[in-house]
C-alpha cells in the first residue's frame, strides 16, 4: 500500500471529546495505520490530553506537541486538536525524546535522534527514503542547539522538518508529546522511512530592507551591539534610511514585519525575530545569532508571505516528483500576526498547491534547510514536508 496521511480534527474544549473526534476521523480509511502525529493548541491539560489520545489510538504509536494554532486542510483552529495518521506497508518509523533542553540543547538533540533512529537501519536502504521531524522546546533559547545535535546524528542526507512547541502567545513553555506522556523542556524526534519520496520546501517571503551590519556583541539570542554600537541604534538608523522612525515603544509592532535576516551563501537569509528591545538597546530574538555574522533588517508584507507559502509547497511537491500522500506544514505563528485575517488565505494556499491531505500548526520557530543547505532553526518561515504516495 502507498503512503497516505489521513487527517482528523476537533474544536471541542474537552480533551477526551477532542481526542475521540479527531482520532476517529483520522483512523477512518487508514487501512494500515503505522504512526500518528498529534498537534494541539495549549488550551487543554496536557496530561489529560495525552491519556485521552493514547486511549483512542490504542496500539498506534504517536508523538507531537502543543502550538499556537493547528490546522487540518483549510480549517484553522485557535483551540483544538488535529491528528494525522500515516498509513502504508512501506512505512517504518522511530520516536525519540529527551528532556533538559535548557541545560544542554545539543545533548538533547543527540539523545532524541539516537533513540528515534535506533529501530531503523543505520544506512537508508536502496529504494527507501528518510525524513526526520524535530519538535523542541524553544523558549529556553536552545532550539538551534537541538537541531545541531539532531543533524550530528541523523546527517544531512535526509529530509529535515519541524518546529518549536509553544502556547497561545503567553510565552510559557509548550508541551512535547512522546511515549504517551507530556514533556516540558524537551525535544522529540520522529524518524520516518518510506518507499515513496519525501521532500521539504522552506521559504519565508521577506526581502532585505537595510544594509548589512556586523554582530559585534551577542549572547545567545540577545544582540547587544551591531558595528560596535547599541544594536537598537543601528536598527533605528536602517529604518530612518528608508524614511521610517522607530521608537522603543513602537519597536515590537514595527519589528513584526521588519525582522533581522542572516545572509546565507546562496543569497537567501535565515530570519531572526526580534521580540523586544531593552533600555540598553539590546535586541532579544527568538533563536540564537552567531557572533561576528552579518545581519540585515528585512521587510515583508502579505503578498510576499503568501507567495512564500506557495513556493514552499511547490518546491516540496516538485522534489517528490509524483503524487502526494499528504503533507505536514510548520508555519511560524508570527507570520499569522503579520498576515492577520490573511492567515486563512495562507493555509488555503498550502492545501491548493499540495493537492493532498494537509496537517499543520503555527510553531515558535521552524526547522528546515534552505535549498540543499544544512538544516537550521528559522523564524517567520514556512516549512512544508511532502510525503509521496
Amino acid at each position: 500500500m502507498s503512503t497516505q496521511i489521513s487527517v482528523g480534527s476537533s474544536s471541542s474544549r474537552d480533551a477526551a471529546e477532542a481526542a475521540r473526534e479527531a482520532v476517529r476521523t483520522a483512523l477512518t480509511g487508514a487501512v494500515e495505520p503505522v504512526f500518528a502525529l498529534v498537534l494541539s493548541t495549549a488550551g487543554y491539560d496536557a496530561h489529560a490530553l495525552t491519556a485521552a489520545v493514547s486511549e483512542q489510538l490504542g496500539e498506534v504509536p504517536w508523538a507531537g506537541c502543543t502550538t499556537a494554532g493547528v490546522f487540518a486542510g483549510t480549517e484553522m483552529l485557535s483551540l483544538g486538536l488535529v491528528v494525522g495518521v500515516v498509513s502504508g506497508s512501506g512505512v517504518r518509523f522511530g520516536i525519540g525524546v529527551a528532556d533538559r533542553v535548557s541545560v544542554d540543547g545539543r545533548a538533547a538533540g543527540v539523545a532524541a535522534t539516537t533513540q528515534a533512529l535506533a529501530e531503523l537501519p543505520a544506512v537508508v536502504p536502496p529504494g527507501w527514503n528518510r525524513a526526520c521531524i524535530v519538535l523542541a522546546d524553544v523558549l529556553s533559547g536552545k532550539a538551534a542547539d537541538v537541531v545541531r545535535g539532531a543533524v550530528q546524528v541523523g546527517g544531512t542526507g535526509v529530509a529535515w522538518a519541524g518546529g518549536g512547541a509553544g502556547d497561545d502567545l503567553r510565552l510559557a513553555r509548550g508541551a512535547q508529546f512522546a511515549q504517551g506522556k507530556a514533556w516540558v523542556d524537551g525535544a522529540v524526534v520522529i524518524a520516518l522511512d518510506t518507499r515513496s519520496r519525501m521532500a521539504v520546501g522552506t521559504r519565508h517571503g521577506f526581502r532585505p530592507y537595510g544594509p548589512p551590519s556586523m554582530v559585534t556583541r551577542v549572547k545567545g539570542a540577545s544582540i547587544s551591539e551591531l558595528e560596535f554600537e547599541p544594536a537598537f541604534s543601528v536598527y533605528q538608523r536602517a529604518a530612518a534610511g528608508r524614511g521610517d522612525q522607530v521608537s522603543q515603544d513602537e519597536f515590537v509592532n514595527f519589528a513584526m514585519s521588519h525582522p533581522l535576516g542572516i545572509p546565507q551563501a546562496g543569497g537567501d537569509h535565515v530570519i531572526r525575530d526580534p521580540m523586544r528591545v531593552d533600555a540598553a538597546g539590546t535586541l532579544h530574538c527568538v533563536g540564537e545569532v552567531p557572533d561576528g555574522c552579518l545581519v540585515r533588517v528585512m521587510e515583508g508584507e502579505r503578498a510576499g508571505l503568501l507567495f512564500a507559502a506557495r513556493e514552499a509547497s511547490r518546491a516540496a511537491k516538485q522534489a517528490v516528483n509524483g503524487p502526494l500522500g499528504g503533507a505536514i506544514v510548520f508555519d511560524c505563528v508570527s507570520r499569522s500576526l503579520v498576515l492577520g485575517e490573511g492567515v486563512q488565505a495562507e493555509i488555503e494556499t498550502f492545501s491548493a498547491e499540495l493537492g493532498a491531505p494537509v496537517i499543520g500548526c503555527l510553531t515558535f520557530g521552524e526547522i528546515g534547510a534552505i535549498g540543499p543547505g544544512v538544516p537550521q532553526f528559522h523564524n517567520k518561515t514556512a516549512v512544508v514536508l511532502a510525503l509521496g504516495a
